[in-house]
């Protein structure tokens, strides 16, 4: 008799704990819901593409200075979304606006995850980082939509440049630097660009304040943080220009030597000379105003997805000019040996960047016709 109501009073206990696990779980996917509700309340149609704004949102934004700041503009793939971008994000001293990219599958899992990754960036960090998201979904943006999306990762194709314009709409300074994750920049960099910035661009709106760029060795730990720095590496081997041994037409500026030899001013920068947009390939890296054009949507990843901004400005007739002093650094150095996974991506996109070239040329000849002979014939 006893061990029968043991085994009653047991039986009860388990039952009754049981009912409050299913009761907890029940509230946490009640308040999960609720969380992704939200999300979904926030999300906004761009042609084919739902943005999520601001899953992390910086203080800087409501400071009223931010007018005349630079912004940093970064776009990056779901799959690239680690600590290895906060070595670039430490060196950037004004606002980020940062477009994450994903599949569209398992979206609220994939939020959810860079919120959590997001949430351990240091607090330095997160002051100046605004983030938001973007996914396809050519029917809408509504949760009965979202929850039918199954886009393959073998079928998904980057939106690079649909990332960029979507993050430049953020912006809330006057001017940007729009680029790759993982470039390093020297100390003091945006508030110096920015006094030569508030002075030339003033003068003259339609102008590209342009900085050299470079590649160091995997074995640096320290990156170059100043000219001299720099100068130190290149003349050891240890730092290049910018993809000179993978495709040199690509990022060179003449003169080099006399860049080097000049001496850094630590109090302001100036300009070192106008460049000649003389080659199609030329890919500057630049601040400017937030006025430039858009990155051309038709273009696909990985051909001619960033130098086709260039190309307009150039045909927009605006002027390239060298900025002494200052410079952006990557890590790693390209060579020819990285050319054929290039190649094999670039053959996947060739269809549509062939129909995106000829709809580009003729928009610019329809546009701007009074530039065609200023700028150089475009193609991959």
């Amino acid at each position: 008799m006893q061990k029968a109501f043991g085994r009653f009073i047991f039986a009860l206990l388990i039952f009754f704990s049981t009912v409050i696990i299913i009761s907890k779980l029940d509230d946490g996917t009640a308040v999960c819901n609720q969380y992704y509700e939200n999300d979904i309340s926030r999300l906004y149609i761009y042609k084919d593409y739902c943005v999520l704004p601001y899953v992390s949102h910086s203080d800087m934004e409501s400071n009223m200075n931010i007018f005349e700041r630079i912004t940093l503009v970064l776009q990056i793939s779901y799959s690239y979304l680690n600590d290895n971008i906060l070595e670039q994000l430490e060196s950037w001293d004004g606002p980020v606006t940062f477009m994450v990219a994903i599949p569209s599958v398992q979206v609220y899992k994939t939020i959810e995850n860079i919120k959590k990754t997001l949430s351990h960036f240091p607090s330095h960090v997160l002051y100046k980082l605004s983030a938001h998201v973007l996914f396809r979904s050519k029917y809408g943006c509504k949760k009965d939509v979202i929850d039918k999306l199954n886009e393959t990762n073998s079928g998904w194709r980057y939106p690079i440049n649909v990332a960029r314009n979507v993050a430049r709409m953020f912006v809330k300074s006057k001017y940007i630097l729009i680029s790759d994750s993982e470039f390093i920049f020297p100390e003091k960099f945006e508030s110096r660009m920015c006094a030569l910035a508030q002075n030339q661009l003033t003068r003259n709106p339609k102008t590209a304040l342009v900085v050299r760029i470079f590649e160091v060795n995997d074995t640096i730990k320290q990156m170059p943080r100043n000219k001299s720095e720099l100068r130190e590496l290149f003349f050891k081997g240890l730092a290049v220009e910018f993809h000179v041994r993978y495709n040199m037409k690509e990022h060179t500026i003449p003169h080099l030597d006399q860049w080097f030899n000049k001496q850094e001013n630590k109090q302001e920068v100036n300009i070192n000379s106008i460049l000649k947009f003389s080659r199609r390939g030329w890919e500057p890296q630049f601040v400017s105003l937030n006025t430039i054009p858009l990155h051309d949507e038709n273009f696909p990843f990985s051909l001619r997805d960033n130098t086709v901004l260039r190309w307009e400005m150039c045909r927009q007739n605006y002027t390239f000019a060298l900025v002494n002093d200052l410079f952006m650094v990557h890590r790693g150095i390209k060579t020819v040996k990285d050319l054929p996974l290039a190649k094999k991506r670039q053959k996947h996109s060739r269809a549509q960047f062939n129909i995106a070239i000829k709809l580009f040329k003729q928009r610019m000849d329809h546009q701007y016709p009074e530039t065609k002979k200023l700028c150089p014939e475009f193609g991959a």
